[in-house]
C-alpha cells in the first residue's frame, strides 16, 4: 500500500523533473551515430499516475505559473492532486509550490472521474467533471474552484437518477 507521503514526494520528484530520456543508452548510442533522439523530452511517469493535464494560469505578486491536474488510480477509484507550478525566472528551473490531494474524492465519494475541464474566470479556476460512484453507480458532476496555491474548493451536485 502506497501512502499518501510517499505519493506527495514521487508527485513533486517526478513532475518537476526536466523532461527525461526512456533509455539512456539508446540516447547515447544515437548521438554517437550523429541521430538526434526522438523521445528525448518523453517523461517516464510512475505506473500509479493515469493522466496529467495542464489547466488553468495563476499570477500574485510573488510569481506566476499554471495549474496541474493528476489522475492516480492507486486504489481502483481516481484520486485527484492539485499542483501549483511556479515558472522559474532569470534561467532558474519551473518548480511545483503546492501540491494537494482533493481528499473528498478518496472519503465521501468513491467515484471515477472524467478529466476535468478548466473553465477560468477573473479570480479562480473551475474544473468541471462528471464522475460515477464505483459502489452505487450514482453520478454526479464535481467542481472544483481553485484558487491560490493550496486553496481549492469541492462543489458536489448529485445526479436524479431518470428512467422511463
Amino acid at each position: 500500500m502506497i501512502s499518501v507521503r510517499t505519493i506527495m514526494a514521487l508527485l513533486s520528484a517526478f513532475l518537476t523533473l526536466p523532461a527525461l530520456a526512456t533509455d539512456a543508452g539508446m540516447q547515447n548510442e544515437a548521438a554517437a551515430e550523429g541521430e538526434t533522439w526522438p523521445f528525448a523530452g518523453v517523461y517516464k511517469m510512475p505506473v500509479w499516475i493515469d493522466q496529467v493535464q495542464r489547466v488553468c494560469p495563476w499570477k500574485s505578486d510573488a510569481g506566476e505559473g499554471y495549474i496541474r491536474v493528476v489522475r492516480t488510480n492507486v486504489k481502483g477509484p481516481h484520486g485527484i492532486y492539485l499542483q501549483w507550478i511556479r515558472k522559474g525566472i532569470a534561467g532558474s528551473e519551473t518548480q511545483a509550490i503546492s501540491t494537494v490531494r482533493v481528499e473528498e474524492l478518496e472519503g465521501q465519494y468513491q467515484v471515477h472521474l472524467q478529466m476535468p475541464q478548466p473553465q477560468l474566470s477573473p479570480d479562480a479556476c473551475h474544473l468541471t467533471a462528471m464522475a460515477e460512484s464505483i459502489i452505487t453507480d450514482r453520478r454526479y458532476k464535481m467542481e472544483l474552484v481553485v484558487k491560490g496555491p493550496g486553496e481549492y474548493q469541492l462543489l458536489v451536485t448529485s445526479m436524479l437518477q431518470g428512467g422511463l
